[in-house]
Order: C-alpha cells, then sequence, then structure tokens
C-alpha cells in the first residue's frame, strides 16, 4: 500500500473523499483477514503530502511505513528489498495517487517478473481521467487491473468457509452492502445465525466505526 497519505487524500479528488478512504479501508482489512504481508511507503512525507493515514496504522499498528526519496517505490532499496523478503511472486499494489505511485511500481515489477494486481479502486487520482488512461496503461503493460472487492472474493473463494470475511468487510466498507444486511437482519428468520457467524453485533445490527 503505497503512500496513502493525508495531504494527498485531500486534493486527489478523482472519487468521492468518503469512497476512497472506505475502498483503501476495505482493501487493507482485506490483506490483514487472510494474512497476506502488507508493506507501506511514503513519499515526502515531511512536505505536502503528509503521514500516512492514522487509520491504515491503527489496522498495522506493527508495520514500518518506509519512507523514500524516490518517486517510484520500486526505485527504493529498502522498499524493493521489503517485498523479496516476503518471497511472494504475486503482488497486489495500490496507491496514491494512481498514475504514478501505483503505476510506476507495478509496471517495474512486471519487467521484473512479478505477477501483478492494481487495485484500482483504492487509488485515486486528480481527476478521472487520469483513472482511466492509467489503467488502461497498466492492463496494456500486462498487470490486472482489479478493485478491493474483486480481491476480497478471489481470497474467499468459499463462502462457507470465509464468507464471515465477505459480510462483515462489505458490511463496514460497501454503503448498499450494509443497506442490505441491516435489513436482513432485521427481517430474516435465519438472522441470528447469520450475525453470529458474521460477528456482527450492536444497534444497528451492524456497529459504526468506533462502536
Amino acid at each position: 500500500m503505497i503512500d496513502h497519505q493525508v495531504g494527498l487524500m485531500q486534493f486527489l479528488n478523482s472519487a468521492d473523499p468518503m469512497l476512497m478512504k472506505n475502498n483503501i479501508l476495505g482493501h487493507a482489512k482485506t490483506a490483514k483477514a487472510f494474512d497476506i504481508p502488507v508493506i507501506m511507503g511514503t513519499s515526502w512525507p515531511q512536505g505536502p503530502n503528509g503521514p500516512t493515514m492514522p487509520e491504515l496504522k491503527a489496522i498495522f499498528p506493527d508495520v514500518e511505513v518506509i519512507d523514500r526519496p524516490f518517486v517510484n517505490f520500486w526505485n527504493d532499496d529498502a522498499s524493493r528489498k521489503a517485498v523479496e523478503a516476503t518471497g511472494r511472486e504475486k503482488l497486489v499494489i495500490s496507491g496514491l495517487a494512481t498514475e504514478v505511485c501505483a503505476a510506476f511500481p507495478a509496471i517495474s515489477a512486471l519487467r521484473d517478473g512479478y505477477e501483478v494486481y492494481v487495485v484500482i479502486d483504492a487509488s485515486a487520482d486528480f481527476n478521472p481521467l487520469i483513472t482511466q488512461v492509467t489503467a488502461t496503461r497498466l492492463a496494456a503493460a500486462g498487470a490486472i487491473v482489479t478493485t478491493w472487492v474483486a480481491v476480497l472474493a478471489e481470497l474467499a473463494g468459499n463462502t462457507q468457509v470465509n464468507g464471515h470475511h465477505i459480510g462483515k468487510l462489505l458490511s463496514e466498507h460497501m454503503g448498499q452492502y450494509q443497506a442490505a444486511m441491516n435489513n436482513f437482519l432485521g427481517t430474516a428468520t435465519h438472522a441470528d445465525e447469520v450475525r453470529q457467524a458474521v460477528g456482527l453485533n450492536g444497534h444497528p445490527p451492524i456497529p459504526m466505526a468506533g462502536e
């Protein structure tokens, strides 16, 4: 997760700010739910880009954020070595801004033989056209352009085994799903069974952040 910084969150407005925040947090919690190694980096944190989102630090309190001088994450020795240390050959990348922070390392990693997924909706840009152009560039380079919900679903695989992750994360970070889940929990015969399996409680049935 590259350069999800509070300053960048303020002026990269290609997506609604709350939607973008929920996408980023849903993406992060997906990695945590499935115990996937997470690397976080920042660029120019002492400048207008600012520090990493505090919500991400709260999710990953033990992950050290790598501050780097290079624009391209992949050109920074500490950042690239952190990736190599995971031993993974498949990378899932998101970043602010998509056109630079996500795209540059994604293309570099592809050249080095990695399989790369770019989570386009956990990234953002100055305007939607930039995101569209960048997605085309990434796909042409061989990256798999995807979304955080698609990553969640692909990792979950089986709803009987991992349905609780799907239900909880979509309920927390996808407004339409939260509305549907609340309706279900309020009316369905099997509401208690689902509530217990997903780990939801409180009033309304899905607690808001911080409750």
